[in-house]
């Protein structure tokens, strides 16, 4: 008995701080600190192997995330102009999608003030700043925000005979990806400034890093959190 009433605050002290602590570890080294996230989906995916609700949203963050890197790798080919075209038309069609939401409007800003930057440094011959990746990577996370905001229904017509529902840690994901969106838009705008007006601005560019990994470091902390909240009773009546 006493065991099991301390046993859950252990866990979430020991597994908390190993999460502070990997945070901190692989900061400046992106590659091992994809590899241990996409390591902590695993994890979550197998010990919450019977909870479908954990195993839908763990689907949408994969799918981000190969979306991202699947446009990166895109990105690097050639033909510049006609992937940056190909880009703007994807975020142009997720707005469409995701009007109703909110964050759209984050996104329809970014299309607008980047689209009118482009053509200006066309129309002026200047070299463009790739602008473009921001733009996409908003798009993917309102797009993948959409995904949370609409998985139970979409999981109902999946699944029809298994309990579907929202669990907290739709609504924790929900809010970090406006936060990752909001990232985004501040990006383009000092790109913009730089650019466009010419001072010397760099505040978002030198702590767009360091506050990329500490919200991506709070969502594996808010993934195992909250996952096991879910899977504590079972725990304790084992």
């Amino acid at each position: 008995m006493l065991l099991s009433h301390y046993l859950p605050k252990i866990l979430m002290a020991l597994f908390g701080g190993l999460f502070i602590f990997a945070g901190i570890y692989t900061f400046g080294n992106p590659l091992l600190f994809d590899r241990l996230f996409i390591c902590i989906l695993i994890f979550t995916a197998v010990i919450c192997r019977h909870n479908i609700n954990v195993l839908g949203l763990i689907v949408i963050l994969v799918i981000q995330r190969l979306v991202e890197e699947s446009a990166w790798v895109i990105s690097e080919l050639e033909y510049k102009d006609l992937i940056k075209a190909c880009f703007y038309l994807l975020s142009i069609a997720v707005y469409w999608v995701i009007k109703y939401d909110k964050v759209s409007r984050i996104l329809l800003v970014a299309l607008v003030f980047s689209l009118i930057a482009e053509f200006y440094w066309i129309y002026s011959n200047q070299a463009t700043p790739e602008i473009y990746w921001y733009v996409t990577l908003l798009s993917s996370y309102s797009f993948a925000r959409h995904l949370v905001f609409m998985r139970v229904v979409y999981m109902e017509e999946l699944f029809p005979n298994r309990i579907i529902e929202s669990v907290n840690l739709d609504w924790q994901i929900y809010k970090l990806f406006a936060v990752f969106s909001v990232l985004q838009l501040l990006m383009i705008f000092e790109y913009l400034v730089r650019n466009l007006i010419q001072p010397n601005i760099l505040l978002v560019w030198k702590t767009y890093p360091y506050f990329s990994q500490v919200c991506y470091t709070y969502l594996i902390w808010v993934i195992f959190f909250e996952s096991y909240k879910l899977l504590l009773p079972k725990l304790l009546r084992a």
